[in-house]
C-alpha cells in the first residue's frame, strides 16, 4: 500500500505540489478578510437550518451547519469545504485531462490554468451551491460514457446519486439531463430511455430532492415561482446588461485563458472522442443558458462557473501546443493577478482612493455593529433593520454576539421574511424604534417610504483602510415605526 502510493506521487509530483502549494495559500488567507454577501446568507442557512430555502436548494446550509456546529463559526470554518471542494476539483480536472490526452505534464498545466483563472481562486474560498456542482459534473460525465457504453446497473444507481446531490446544491443542476438526453440521442442509444435499470436512478433522485419538494409544498411552491422569474421573469431585452454580463465573465476568469475556453468549446462539439464531445454537450447547454438569460437579466459571472471549470482547462488541451507562448502568458499573467489579489486579502497593501476599494464588501462589519449597539440600549423596544438583503445577511451574521434583534424591512417577499416570521418579528417590530443601517454603496431615502413619528440622524461611521475610506455606515433612528407610507 506504501509503495503504491509513493508511485502514485511520483508519477504525478507536480499536481500534488500544486495542490499542497494553493492549500496551504487559501489556509492562511481566508481568516484575514470577512465574509462577503453571498458567503454570509449561505452561513444563516446554517443558523436557521430547514429543508430547503426561498432562493436555493439545502445542501449548501447542510453543509455549513455539520462544520459550524462541530468547529464553532468563524470565516474559517465557514471556507474550509469551500477549499477542500477546490482539491477535488482540480484532481476531477486533471483526471478528465489525463483520459483525453494519457499525458500527466499536459493535465497539470491544464490544472495549473483552472488555478490561475482569477474567479476561482475565489470560489475556492468561499462555498457557494455553485461550488457544490464543481465536485459532480466531472463523475456525472464518466457515469454517463459507462451507462452508453455498458448500460450496467451500478452506474445508473451512481447516475441517481449523483444527480440527486446535484439537485440538493442548485436548481440549474436540472441543466444536466439535456446533455445526457442529447448525447444518448446522438449515440443512437434509444434503449436507453426504457430500460428497467433507469428506474432504481429515478427513484434515488427523486428521494434525495424530496427535502426540496416538501418545503416547497409547505411554502407554495415560492423558490420555483423565484426561480421561473429569473429565467422568464423579464420580457424585454437588456442589450446593455447583456454586453455587461460579457464583458464581466472575460475579467473575471482571466481574458486570455477566456478566449482558449470559447475555441475549445467549438472545437470539442466537433470531436469523435466520447469524452470531449459530451464534455463539449454539457459546457454548451451551461453556457447557452446563462447566456440566454443574461439578454433579459443581468447574469453574475460565477453563474457559469461550470462552463469555464470544464473549458479554460480543454483550451489547454486543444492549444498548448500549437500556440505555447500564448499560453504560458496567460497562465503566468493569471498567476501573478492572483498572487497579488491574495496578497491583497491578507494584507490590505494597494492604497485606493476613497470608496474604491476591493474590500468594500468584506471589511468592517463587525466594527460597525459594536458601534451601532452602543446605541441599543433596550432590547425590548429598539430593533437594528436595514432595507437590502445584502446587508441584511452581514449584519444578522456578525451581530450574533449581541442580544438585539435585526429586521430587513423591504416589500419583497424573501427568506428573510420566512425566517423573521419564525422569530415573530414580522409582527411584532411595529411600534418600535428602529435603527436604519445604510451605507455609501446601499442608501435608503426613509423620509419617501417609512411612516415613523420621528427620523432621527445618528453619526456617520467611516471605515478607513491605508488612510482611505473603504465605506461609510450611516444610523437613522424610525422612532415609533408604523410601516411603509404606501401600505
Amino acid at each position: 500500500m506504501i509503495e503504491s502510493i509513493k508511485s502514485l506521487f511520483k508519477l504525478h509530483k507536480p499536481l500534488f505540489i500544486l495542490l499542497f502549494f494553493f492549500t496551504i495559500l487559501r489556509l492562511l488567507v481566508v481568516p484575514q478578510f470577512d465574509l462577503g454577501v453571498d458567503e454570509a446568507h449561505y452561513l444563516l442557512y446554517a443558523k436557521y437550518l430547514d429543508f430547503s430555502y426561498f432562493d436555493h436548494p439545502p445542501l449548501v446550509g447542510w453543509i455549513h451547519y455539520l462544520l459550524n456546529s462541530t468547529f464553532g463559526y468563524s470565516e474559517f470554518f465557514a471556507r474550509l469545504s469551500a477549499i477542500f471542494i477546490g482539491i477535488f476539483s482540480s484532481i476531477s480536472i486533471y483526471i478528465l485531462i489525463l483520459k483525453i490526452s494519457n499525458k500527466s505534464e499536459l493535465a497539470f498545466i491544464a490544472t495549473l490554468a483552472l488555478n490561475a483563472s482569477f474567479l476561482f481562486n475565489a470560489l475556492f474560498m468561499m462555498l457557494m451551491p455553485d461550488t457544490l456542482l464543481f465536485i459532480l459534473i466531472v463523475p456525472i460525465i464518466f457515469v454517463t460514457l459507462n451507462i452508453e457504453k455498458s448500460n450496467l446497473l451500478k452506474d445508473w444507481l451512481w447516475l441517481g446519486l449523483l444527480l440527486g446531490f446535484a439537485g440538493l446544491a442548485k436548481y440549474t443542476a436540472i441543466l444536466f439531463i439535456i446533455p445526457i438526453i442529447l448525447y444518448f440521442i446522438i449515440k443512437k442509444r434509444f434503449t436507453l430511455f426504457y430500460t428497467p435499470k433507469i428506474i432504481p436512478s429515478i427513484v434515488i433522485a427523486s428521494i434525495m430532492i424530496i427535502p426540496v419538494l416538501y418545503w416547497n409544498y409547505q411554502n407554495e411552491w415560492i423558490s420555483f415561482a423565484f426561480q421561473s422569474s429569473h429565467v422568464a421573469g423579464e420580457k424585454s431585452l437588456n442589450i446593455t446588461g447583456f454586453f455587461q454580463s460579457i464583458v464581466a465573465q472575460i475579467g473575471a476568469y482571466n481574458p486570455f485563458l477566456v478566449i482558449l475556453s470559447y475555441m475549445a468549446l467549438y472545437k470539442a462539439l466537433k470531436s469523435k472522442n466520447d469524452i470531449l464531445f459530451l464534455t463539449a454537450l454539457f459546457g454548451f447547454v451551461i453556457l447557452s443558458f446563462f447566456t440566454y438569460n443574461s439578454l433579459y437579466n443581468r447574469a453574475l459571472p460565477h453563474w457559469s462557473s461550470l462552463f469555464y471549470m470544464l473549458f479554460i482547462p480543454l483550451g489547454i488541451y486543444y492549444f498548448y501546443e500549437s500556440y505555447k507562448k500564448y499560453s504560458k502568458f496567460a497562465i503566468g499573467f493569471g498567476l501573478v493577478i492572483t498572487i497579488i489579489l491574495y496578497s491583497e486579502l491578507a494584507f490590505k497593501w494597494i492604497p485606493l482612493p476613497d470608496y474604491q476599494s476591493a474590500h468594500r464588501d468584506i471589511y468592517g462589519y463587525p466594527q460597525m455593529l459594536e458601534k451601532a449597539n452602543g446605541y441599543i440600549k433596550n432590547n425590548n423596544t429598539q430593533v437594528l433593520a436595514t432595507h437590502n438583503w445584502s446587508l441584511a445577511s452581514r449584519i444578522l451574521y456578525y451581530n450574533q454576539n449581541y442580544k438585539s434583534d435585526v429586521v430587513l424591512v423591504d416589500t419583497k417577499y424573501d427568506q428573510f421574511d420566512i425566517w423573521q416570521e419564525r422569530n415573530n418579528l414580522n409582527k411584532n417590530y411595529h411600534d418600535k424604534d428602529l435603527l436604519f443601517i445604510s451605507t455609501h454603496f446601499l442608501t435608503f431615502n426613509l423620509h419617501n417610504y417609512l411612516k415613523c413619528d420621528k427620523l432621527v440622524n445618528e453619526e456617520s461611521f467611516d471605515i478607513i483602510l491605508n488612510d482611505a475610506k473603504v465605506n461609510t455606515f450611516h444610523f437613522t433612528w424610525c422612532k415609533n415605526y408604523q410601516g411603509f407610507i404606501n401600505e
